[in-house]
């Protein structure tokens, strides 16, 4: 059995939101900045990829299973995903898809220079919101030649 050096670490993740708010005839702006911060403990294996979309069709960037592979990991062990649309212009289409049978898909419009995150492969994709279900893909569509950023980290 191969020796590891490597120890688990914590990844913290911080929001940070700016705003304040003039007023025309009071001397106070009103502030609604915040901070949020969340620790993931115990992450040994991450994974940041850039990727440059060939077309505008949907593109499997992520699979999810009961296997590491290139590309693939195991949906019990991810605890962070971020997609950062890294294009300047134009919406990406990011979404956790169930690939079977029954087929389940969530996906969100993610806006230029933006990124969403999620904290593990569940997802609901019928209308009630009564059963989350495992992803077994992460994947995205764009205009042709679309780059996007993926980090993910599990334990």
């Amino acid at each position: 059995m191969a020796d590891s050096d490597l120890n688990a670490g914590d990844l913290t993740v911080t929001i940070t939101e700016a705003l304040t708010v003039g007023h025309d005839t009071a001397s106070v702006d009103l502030d609604f900045a915040q901070t949020y911060v969340h620790t993931f403990a115990g992450i040994l294996n991450t994974s940041k990829r850039i990727i440059k979309l060939a077309n505008t069709n949907l593109t499997e960037v992520v699979t999810f299973g009961t296997t590491t592979a290139n590309g693939a990991f195991v949906k019990a062990d991810v605890r962070y995903i971020r997609v950062t649309n890294l294009d300047g212009t134009d919406a990406l289409q990011v979404g956790l898809d169930k690939e079977t049978s029954t087929a389940e898909a969530a996906y969100v419009s993610v806006a230029a220079n933006s990124s969403i995150m999620f904290t593990g492969t569940t997802l609901e994709g019928t209308s009630d919101g009564s059963t989350l279900v495992d992803a077994t893909a992460l994947k995205v569509k764009g205009v042709a030649n679309h780059q996007l950023e993926v980090f993910i980290a599990s334990v």
